[in-house]
């Protein structure tokens, strides 16, 4: 089994939809995947990433829909992304998303986490703030209960 699967047609379809709402940066090209496998990060699990396309990359995924390979690969955890409400699943990639940035020569980058964390997430996301920490949990928790699972069949 590949750690990395192709996202479905409905997450394609909620990225879009996201994405609708980043007017500048909805003309770059973005690799979906989901990662089927637990990443922990500074000692969290990380529900999704974006990363930029290196060279490598973008000579690879050059095709009819990359013409010059892709931007940025963005991979969610594919149990967080099962897990999640459409809301949560929105909340994702718009946070996501927020990394992308092109600067004043065109060049796409990576705008890490700030001391403020996106305003505009604070703003999106005051109707339930503790979303990222629950879904973390609740994904958390089923990785646990199937590791769990496969030592009793052993």
């Amino acid at each position: 089994m590949n750690r990395y699967e192709d996202v479905t047609e409905e997450f394609v379809e909620t990225f879009l939809g996201v994405l609708e709402k980043f007017t500048h940066i909805h003309f770059l090209t973005y690799k979906l995947l989901f990662d089927t496998k637990k990443r922990i990060s500074k000692g969290r699990i990380t529900l999704a990433s974006i990363e930029l396309a290196n060279e490598k990359i973008k000579f690879f995924s050059k095709d009819n829909v990359a013409v010059d390979g892709y931007d940025y690969v963005l991979i969610v955890d594919k149990k967080a992304w099962e897990l999640a409400s459409q809301a949560d699943k929105e909340r994702i990639l718009r946070h996501e998303l927020c990394h992308v940035f092109i600067d004043e020569k065109g060049k796409c980058k990576l705008v890490g986490h700030e001391v403020e964390d996106f305003y505009s997430e604070l703003k999106a996301n005051e109707d339930d703030p503790e979303w990222g920490r629950k879904l973390s949990m609740l994904v958390s928790d089923v990785y646990e209960q199937e590791k769990d699972m496969k030592k009793g069949d052993m």
